[in-house]
């Protein structure tokens, strides 16, 4: 059984398919309100004007809660299961909020809170992927080498991918997920593993 999606969900939805296909301008309080199925006023009773959804659908995308529970909860210390997961993980968000972050890149100069909201995602799988690979050193499980660029390397893998797929589909990269996510974390290992 589907669970339904509330009212705020519904309009916050709306609002991010409209932004993307006509931009904010184009996006009218009633073209959301007629794409979510409420009334206009319904719109103006949860959020107040188009502004507050924006901001609204904005935090419906945090990264740092998701990532912090998936690394909790799954980290077994072997780096290449770990690595796996934490790609999977970081490419599985990237595309679920696919549309909003497209709309960030294309709109960042008009609105920096979506730039804001967008630098954040690097930024804390940076962080998360640091914590790690120092944990994974003092384990003795990987080299001793520079943690800060070993994040990035991954970080800017992953990140690639996913705008390579996203603005180009299959033209630069015709590899499927997995056989990405195979390939370069075999690579990525071998590079880290005493």
């Amino acid at each position: 059984m589907t669970e339904q999606k509330s009212t705020q969900e519904r309009i916050i939805e709306a609002f991010i398919e409209l932004f993307r296909d006509y931009g904010y301008k184009g996006t009218t309080t009633r073209a959301i309100a007629e794409r979510a199925g409420v009334n206009e006023v319904t719109v103006f009773r949860h959020f107040g004007n188009k502004r507050a959804i924006m901001d609204a659908a904005i935090q419906s995308v945090s990264y740092s809660p998701r990532l912090e529970k998936l690394i909790q909860e799954k980290v077994t210390w072997d780096l290449e299961k770990d690595l796996r997961m934490i790609a999977s993980g970081y490419l599985g968000y990237m595309e679920n909020t696919r549309d909003l972050l497209m709309i960030g890149f294309r709109e960042a100069g008009n609105f920096p809170e979506l730039n804001k909201m967008i630098v954040k995602i690097p930024l804390e799988l940076k962080r998360v992927l640091v914590r790690y690979f120092s944990e994974m050193r003092q384990k003795g499980k990987i080299i001793d080498a520079d943690i800060d660029y070993q994040a990035m390397n991954f970080l800017l893998l992953n990140f690639g991918y996913f705008l390579s797929k996203s603005r180009f589909a299959d033209q630069v990269i015709p590899d499927s997920l997995d056989d990405f996510l195979n390939s370069s974390i075999q690579l990525f290992v071998r590079g880290l593993t005493p």
